[in-house]
């Protein structure tokens, strides 16, 4: 069996985004065109979690 062909971008996609976009596979993903738009949806949702672990990480005396 060979193995689906996929572009960079979307083999950067983890499979939390696809799900959440409700996309299959990587694979499903690149044939379907939308490798550029999840790329963009996975980079946003790791800064997301940088930004929260960021706050998670924080003194809480610092804080107030």
């Amino acid at each position: 069996m060979r193995a689906a062909v996929v572009c960079a971008l979307v083999r950067d996609v983890s499979p939390e985004t696809l799900r959440h976009y409700r996309v299959a596979s990587q694979a499903a993903a690149h044939q379907s065109g939308r490798c550029a738009e999840l790329w963009a949806a996975e980079n946003r949702r790791r800064a997301d979690r940088n930004r929260l672990d960021a706050l998670a990480d924080q003194d809480p005396e610092a804080t107030r």
